[in-house]
């Protein structure tokens, strides 16, 4: 009666693991799938936080540069800097031009702007130069030497400067009436007559060619018989010249 039993328990149980068998197992893969996923999530977690206490414990151990190692860091840098060992592609700063080419570029300017000449005013010859032979004076009535030329220009017409220079008088002269003398290099000397009362320089200007230094007047009684004009005369070291070879 007993072998009975046990032999019905043992049927039993096989129909159940039969009936059930697969279940169970289906069971005890997700519990090991579920106990693996645990594993390896909390050893991902315990290492990303050991990471993070490294890191932390680095920062936190980083030490600020004193004031003066700044310093010396600083001045290290502009002494590299200054002194080109860094490399850097700065160009060199290029030399300033000699102080005696620069001198001599002023000379070859003054040099040039002196050797321009003009005629003061712009017209006809009314009474050409004449130092060898005795001329007409139509206001005179007679014959003597002229020493400029007398150019014709309409009363007001401005008066330039033949050259550059410096103006060295103004002054009344009795017979050529307002008279304005400019020296310039080489020992020249130009006089402007007969201008109108009030120049526009004085004694001690400086003037270019093409200044503009007065105006034609009526104020020289030697010379008051022609139209209006422009008494214009050169010297070289106080000898008169023909103005023509001045100019030209």
């Amino acid at each position: 009666m007993q072998n009975n039993n046990e032999h019905s328990g043992s049927r039993s149980f096989r129909k159940f693991f039969q009936e059930k068998g697969y279940y169970i197992v289906l069971f005890l893969c997700i519990l090991a799938v579920g106990i693996s996923g645990y594993i390896f999530v909390s050893s991902a977690v315990s290492e990303k936080n050991s990471l993070n206490e490294e890191t932390l414990s680095v920062a936190t151990n980083a030490t600020v540069p004193s004031a003066s190692a700044q310093q010396k860091s600083s001045s290290a840098a502009q002494s590299g800097s200054g002194s080109g060992a860094s490399g850097s592609a700065d160009k060199p700063a290029e030399p300033s031009a000699p102080a005696s080419a620069m001198q001599t570029g002023d000379d070859a300017v003054r040099a040039a702007a002196a050797s321009i000449r003009v005629w003061p005013v712009t017209g006809q010859t009314l009474s050409g130069y004449s130092m060898e032979k005795l001329a007409y004076n139509k206001t005179m009535q007679d014959w003597r030497t002229h020493d400029g030329v007398d150019i014709l220009a309409a009363q007001g017409a401005t008066v330039q400067a033949a050259c550059a220079g410096t103006v060295t008088a103004v002054y009344d002269d009795e017979y050529l009436g307002t008279t304005l003398l400019i020296a310039h290099d080489g020992g020249y000397t130009t006089q402007y007559s007969n201008l109108a009362a009030m120049p526009t320089v004085s004694v001690g200007d400086t003037v270019a060619a093409g200044d503009v230094i007065g105006a034609v007047g009526a104020t020289a009684l030697l010379e008051a018989g022609e139209e209006p004009h422009l008494h214009f005369s050169v010297c070289q070291n106080g000898t008169p010249i023909d103005p023509a070879d001045f100019i030209d």
